[in-house]
């Protein structure tokens, strides 16, 4: 019991979000037959590749997420590096413009 509550509040501490990553948006890909709707493919702008979904605003995007102008894609909003850890190795928080809101933080890579 101590232990499961250890790991709780060191993976709130932690900004742990797992359960946030699907075949939707945040799971790994190499194609978009991977996920629910479109790959962004692996390479320096996503590591290991990101199951995510199109969009025209933020609206059209799941809680945590933005809409990325450049994109037109659903990807998780950030406050800094650590929040965007539980993707993987290689991902960071960046400034990109977003839909309708202006500049946004998201994760990216690095």
């Amino acid at each position: 019991m101590l232990a499961s509550r250890l790991v709780a509040i060191a993976c709130l501490l932690a900004a742990c979000r797992d359960s946030d990553v699907s075949r939707a948006i945040g799971a790994r890909c190499d194609s978009s037959d991977e996920c629910d709707e479109r790959c962004l493919l692996p390479g320096a702008d996503y590591p290991g590749g990101m199951c995510t979904i199109s969009c025209d605003n933020s609206g059209d995007c799941p809680g945590g997420t933005s809409c990325v102008a450049d994109e037109g894609a659903c990807l998780f909003r950030c406050g800094g590096d650590a929040d965007c850890r539980f993707l993987g190795d290689g991902w960071v928080c960046r400034e990109r413009n977003g839909r309708p809101d202006g500049m946004v933080l998201v994760c990216r890579g690095a």
